[in-house]
């Protein structure tokens, strides 16, 4: 895949160019996606979904003083194309390129690309590895809606979606669970599950779309916020979702009338959402901070519940450092809506191990031992065996403790009280040092902007509201 993975690098270096015409560093993905989405549809033989006089030969082959004019001309037109999805995609699209010579180079370099041995390899995956590049490098980019790849591909492995499957994400983001989800479960004879997702933001949904379409996967996802929606009457005999993190913003009323426990706590309120969404005998694995594993109050009692009306049969507690926003603390929860649970398994990725980053990346590979310990079965149901990592908890033990989700699992706990609490603090220094590195490198964004403005401040238009 080494060609995908340059054909990526050199997509972002690109970004080079929009940042010279006076883009912002998050809106590099916006901008890039429309012209690789005109490009990649001609390259995927999809070019039918969008009209010849607006397709990407013409607009390759517009002289460049005219060229931009055209573009944007052809954005506002494909808003109002004859292909839904499409139209879709378009909705609202405009383009905050003002140099016809940056325009040019872009779609200079992108048709300079060698597309045929890309798409040997998946010309998906290059769309997929330039929105995973975006939540690495910027940190107001999509790392807030973009689960890393190990994550999903493990926790989908652990799943095994099939094509009988009707796949839900409350939370869709760029589409990364719906895709992993689809190309799992797609047979030789081309069918898969169905697709359904809600994504709040407009902007990130296009990216969804775009992603299923280039992996030739059709879904359905909702503008709109899953937490307004009613459960669905029959039910999703799938969930995989991973929420957006943080509690700001409270619920509204209505809402709140939609859940078992009203709350202003989001991840709380996903959490239901989920499994109130889950047909019988359905299952579901989603991410969430470790606060719901351990909050008092009606943190406790979604708990309860969901451990005596589910089965709650794995806890996947994942290492520091490999989710975008800086010093997360995750875990992931399998459950199936077919009884009580009995017993549930902690596999423990955290403790002990190494912390993740630039400098060390997380990969498939650190997640395979939990594929294995997890067992083929879909349900959770496999024999399993006891490791250093991998222990299980009765109900009584449980409800003993509160029915908290953040036991330590490890064997000879008490014998290991000295090196865990050494750990922890390791874990709590990195997350420092990896927030100082974040906010240095804002400051040196700011004052960037600040030199640009010295140097020419009439290139700023305050009544437009730049900064």
């Amino acid at each position: 895949m080494q060609d995908t993975a340059d054909v990526t690098r050199r997509l972002w270096a690109l970004c080079g160019v929009l940042r010279n015409d006076g883009i912002t560093y998050h809106e590099y993905l916006n901008e890039l996606t429309y012209l690789l989405f005109l490009k990649l549809a001609k390259e995927l033989d999809m070019e039918k979904a969008i009209p010849r006089e607006l397709g990407w030969k013409k607009l390759s082959s517009t002289p460049q003083a005219k060229q931009l004019e055209f573009y944007r001309e052809s954005l506002r037109l494909l808003s109002k194309t004859h292909n839904e999805i499409v139209r879709e995609i378009f909705s609202g699209a405009k383009t905050a390129i003002n140099s016809p010579a940056s325009l040019n180079q872009l779609v200079q370099a992108i048709d300079d690309i060698d597309w045929y041995r890309a798409r040997q390899n998946g010309i998906g995956d290059v769309y997929e590895g330039l929105i995973e590049k975006n939540a690495q490098e910027s940190r107001y980019g999509a790392g807030q809606y973009f689960t890393p790849r190990p994550v999903v591909e493990a926790i989908v492995q652990a799943c095994r979606p099939t094509p009988r499957d009707s796949v839900y994400d409350p939370a869709a983001g760029t589409g990364g669970f719906l895709i992993a989800a689809g190309l799992h479960a797609r047979d030789k004879d081309g069918k898969t599950p169905s697709l359904t997702g809600v994504e709040l933001v407009n902007d990130v949904r296009t990216l969804g779309l775009m992603n299923l379409m280039l992996h030739d996967l059709q879904g359905d996802v909702a503008l709109g916020d899953a937490l307004h929606q009613p459960p669905n009457k029959k039910g999703f005999s799938l969930c995989l979702t991973n929420p957006p993190f943080g509690m700001k913003g409270s619920l509204t009323k209505e809402q709140n009338e939609l859940l078992d426990f009203p709350t202003a706590n989001k991840q709380l309120a996903f959490l239901q959402h989920s499994y109130k969404n889950l047909a019988p005998n359905g299952r579901a694995a989603i991410v969430v901070p470790d606060n719901v594993l351990f909050e008092g109050g009606i943190a406790t009692s979604i708990r309860e519940k969901l451990v005596h009306d589910f089965r709650l049969h794995t806890v996947l507690r994942l290492p520091t450092g490999i989710f975008y926003a800086t010093g997360v603390r995750t875990s992931v929860l399998f459950f199936c809506a077919d009884g009580g649970t009995t017993k549930t398994w902690f596999y423990d990725l955290r403790e002990g191990q190494a912390s993740f980053g630039k400098r060390r990346q997380f990969t498939s590979k650190d997640l395979q031992d939990f594929v294995n310990c997890y067992g083929p079965d879909a349900m959770g149901r496999s024999e399993r065996t006891i490791t250093d990592r991998f222990r299980p908890m009765s109900l009584s033990d449980l409800a003993a403790n509160n029915y908290r989700l953040d036991v330590v699992t490890h064997k000879s706990d008490a014998d290991r009280t000295s090196a865990v609490t050494i750990e922890r603090m390791l874990e709590s220094t990195r997350s420092m040092t990896d927030e100082l590195g974040s906010v240095q490198s804002n400051i040196r964004e700011i004052e960037k902007l600040l030199t640009a403005f010295a140097e020419s401040p009439d290139a700023f238009d305050y009544t437009q509201g730049n900064s």
